[in-house]
């Protein structure tokens, strides 16, 4: 049965952004796991004023850790790195615990935030890219197995190709090797929210930035789960007020569906080609 891994920077993040889209693969039976970067500290709590920094962290895990009972996550990992700063970690503090979940868990789908963060947040962006590095090492340890006894053991994969760059319509085609998506925010969604006034003009001081409708390969239908990522995101009580208006406002785009980007394929990058169209699965 295949592998998902999701790595996302506090609790929360894996429901708010994927909870829909891991909800289905779930049901069809894949073995999922969270790796979560920080406890979420520095998070503000309506319900809970004046609770200690570490306090709020252990709340959060054990929200977390019910959320993901919800969606069909197996298991969660917690990095416990300092709730906004990472941006201040030396190189290969973050990126050396996320590779080494890789090289044990074997995942054939990695997922974690775009390169925007969706909210500018710097914790998001930071993982976004130890998690690129990660995924770059591990497809490069995948692809140099040479031990065929060790590739049936361990799940490993073996290719070969001159190329190091493919269109989104080839990657499509090639099963065997892993994938790493962005998850996302379209910039049509970005423009609509603001519109709506769902979303401030700017967030972690920078205006909102949604990807291009152009640069996404894979949109997820989670309108069958969507009842589940609203139960999981209720895990988040210390999150209440974000997940009340994010739940109430009935035309929310992230709760029929949720956006990818597919970055890499094994050792490849991956762009979308004139000719692609985007996919409706992972």
């Amino acid at each position: 049965m295949k592998h998902m891994l999701l790595i996302f920077s506090h609790p929360d993040d894996e429901s708010f952004s994927v909870g829909g889209t891991v909800a289905r693969y779930a049901k069809d039976g894949w073995h999922i796991r969270l790796l979560v970067a920080t406890n979420g500290e520095k998070g503000a709590s309506s319900l809970y004023p004046g609770i200690s920094e570490k306090a709020l962290g252990l709340k959060r895990q054990e929200e977390v850790k019910r959320a993901a009972a919800v969606l069909g996550i197996e298991h969660v990992d917690f990095l416990e790195f300092p709730d906004l700063g990472l941006k201040d970690l030396t190189p290969g503090t973050l990126e050396d615990p996320i590779y080494a979940s890789m090289k044990t868990f074997l995942p054939d789908i990695v997922i974690t935030h775009d390169p925007t963060g969706i909210t500018n947040h710097p914790d998001h962006t930071k993982v976004c890219y130890a998690a690129t590095y990660a995924f770059q090492k591990y497809a490069a340890y995948l692809s140099n197995l040479q031990d065929k006894e060790q590739l049936t053991k361990g799940r490993g994969k073996l290719w070969r190709q001159e190329e190091y760059m493919r269109t989104f319509g080839d990657a499509q085609s090639l099963s065997k090797e892993p994938k790493l998506y962005y998850v996302c925010l379209p910039q049509r969604s970005v423009n609509f929210l603001l519109k709506e006034k769902q979303i401030s003009e700017e967030s972690f001081g920078k205006p909102w930035k949604g990807v291009p409708d152009k640069n996404i390969t894979t949109v997820i239908d989670i309108t069958s789960t969507q009842l589940i990522k609203g139960k999981a995101l209720l895990c988040h009580e210390t999150q209440a007020e974000e997940v009340d208006q994010f739940i109430s406002f009935a035309q929310n785009p992230e709760v029929k569906q949720e956006c990818f980007i597919l970055r890499m394929q094994g050792i490849f990058e991956v762009y979308m080609g004139k000719t692609d169209r985007f996919a409706n699965a992972l």
